[in-house]
C-alpha cells in the first residue's frame, strides 16, 4: 500500500472536496481550510496503517475528526457514504488493481476548487495609513467652556 499511498491521497482529496458537510464546515468558519487539508492526510494515514478497517470504523473516525477539528456533528449519514467510497479505493490499492482504481477515479467528480491544494493561501491585504505630522491635516473642533463649567460642543456642519 505504501507505493499506492500518493494515489490514495489524491482519491481522498477528491472525495473530500465533494463532501458537502466538510465544505460547509469550512465555509461557515467552523475550522480552517488547513484542517480540511490535514484531514485528507490523516485519513490516508489511518487507512494505510490499519488493515481490515470496516466502513463503520472509518465513518466513526470521520465523525470524530469532524467533531474535534470543526466542531461539527454529522447527522446525515454522509460519513458512512464517504467511508464506503474510501474503502472501495483502498481495496483496489491493496489488491494492486491499478487499472480499475484509475478507471473508477476518473468517474469521481472533479476536485473542487475550495480544497485545491495547489493554490497557496490567499494573501491578506494590509492597508497602511501614514500618520500625519501636522495638526492642520486633522479637523479638530475647538470646544469652548461656558461660564457654568459645561463644555459647549458644536456640530461641524453648523459652523
Amino acid at each position: 500500500m505504501e507505493q499506492a499511498k500518493p494515489f490514495f491521497l489524491t482519491v481522498t482529496q477528491r472525495i473530500f472536496s465533494n463532501w458537502t458537510a466538510l465544505r460547509l464546515a469550512v465555509e461557515h468558519d467552523m475550522g480552517p481550510i488547513e484542517s480540511a487539508r490535514e484531514f485528507c492526510s490523516n485519513v490516508t494515514d489511518v487507512l494505510c496503517m490499519n488493515e481490515g478497517l470496516t466502513s463503520e470504523e472509518v465513518a466513526n473516525h470521520l465523525e470524530s475528526y469532524m467533531d474535534d477539528a470543526f466542531n461539527t456533528e454529522l447527522q446525515d449519514d454522509s460519513s458512512m457514504q464517504v467511508a464506503e467510497e474510501l474503502l472501495r479505493f483502498y481495496r483496489y490499492c491493496i489488491a494492486g488493481d491499478e487499472s480499475t482504481a484509475k478507471t473508477e477515479f476518473e468517474k469521481l467528480p472533479q476536485l473542487q476548487s475550495w480544497l485545491n491544494l495547489e493554490q497557496p493561501a490567499r494573501p491578506t491585504r494590509t492597508v497602511r495609513r501614514e500618520p500625519s505630522s501636522s495638526e492642520e491635516d486633522m479637523d479638530v473642533d475647538k470646544n469652548e467652556q461656558g461660564e457654568d463649567g459645561w463644555t459647549v460642543v458644536t456640530n461641524r456642519r453648523n459652523k
